[in-house]
């Protein structure tokens, strides 16, 4: 019956998606990115925000999300776990192109925040700004951090739409992220994906771990990984390292709605998998994104994995799948 019951719910669904698909493709439009206005916002406003983006998770969140079944939709607010605009090494500059879309038929106005690496940024509302996007458009910005926010570094973005001092719950946004620099000896460039993800991704109530999977370090390829914490708390992760031919862990706490990003520990792991667990949440719910990225040493080259539930056979059941 359940069977049954879900796959006449997914028809009607789809029959629904179907149905509307040519003029909700056809009204998507290019906006001029010049026509943006970034502004400061009221100093209270980040912290209310966030304040009701945490209260919302409370109701929001069904756990962590398992890679299989992502729901990779439009959302009421979004992350970018990693962006910048920022030196590396060897002398090269990785700067990072955002791409933007409101899907509502209205403009809509949106909080634009930049959570320094290594940082707390509940209340410093300097790190924010207000842009309004206009209905039904994409627009995509070059070094965003830079350009858009008069910011630099690296570090995470927060999107999150609003009316007045409210939260947006009609809100439909969704974005995308490429963080690229020149290729060594090219005139060409390398780049790494990042994709906008709900803030209740990863959002621990009764499992509060999650893997990022695919990634390589040895003598050809590097890895660093990060997590970013959509908390007013700080919160203590234990990350455990799994190759082929080395394994290890560490602990390490991220800073209140802050980022982390390093190096994994030196070594020769071969494949390896990225095991992320809040060992300090408790009963309480705590939302954060893990990810890890791997890059050849020679060309730049390289890719992302966003950390996703490993959840058993028997979680995926209680969870309804």
């Amino acid at each position: 019956m359940k069977t049954t019951t879900m796959f006449l719910a997914l028809s009607a669904f789809a029959m629904t998606l179907a149905a509307r698909q040519p003029a909700h493709l056809a009204r998507l439009s290019a906006a001029d990115p010049a026509t943006l206005v970034f502004s400061s916002v009221e100093p209270e406003l980040p912290a209310q925000l966030l304040a009701q983006l945490h209260a919302r998770k409370v109701t929001h969140a069904k756990g962590v999300r398992a890679s299989a079944i992502t729901d990779s939709i439009s959302a009421r607010a979004f992350i970018i776990p990693a962006a910048g605009s920022v030196a590396g090494g060897g002398g090269l500059f990785f700067k990072s192109d955002v791409t933007l879309v409101n899907y509502r038929d209205t403009p809509q106005q949106v909080v634009v925040g930049f959570w320094s690496q290594g940082t707390t940024n509940t209340l410093n509302f300097a790190n924010y700004k207000s842009v309004t996007l206009p209905s039904q458009q994409f627009v995509t910005i070059q070094d965003f951090v830079a350009s858009s926010l008069g910011s630099s570094g690296l570090g995470s973005l927060v999107f999150i739409p609003y009316t007045g001092t409210t939260l947006d719950a009609n809100a439909a946004i969704d974005g995308f992220s490429r963080i690229y620099t020149k290729q060594p000896g090219s005139a060409g460039t390398v780049s790494q994906p990042f994709d906008a993800i709900d803030p209740d991704t990863l959002s621990v109530q009764y499992i509060d771990e999650g893997i990022a999977l695919g990634l390589r370090q040895d003598t050809d390829f590097r890895t660093n990984f990060g997590i970013v914490n959509v908390d007013p708390s700080p919160h203590a992760y234990k990350v455990s390292f799994i190759g082929e031919k080395l394994q290890t862990n560490i602990t390490i706490t991220v800073p209140a709605y802050g980022m982390i990003q390093q190096a994994i520990p030196a070594g020769d792991y071969g494949a390896l998998q990225v095991l992320y667990q809040v060992t300090d949440a408790g009963s309480n719910t705590v939302s954060w994104i893990g990810y890890a990225s791997s890059t050849d040493n020679v060309t730049g080259d390289g890719w992302v994995s966003i950390a996703s539930a490993d959840f058993s056979p028997d979680e995926l059941t209680l969870i309804g799948y």
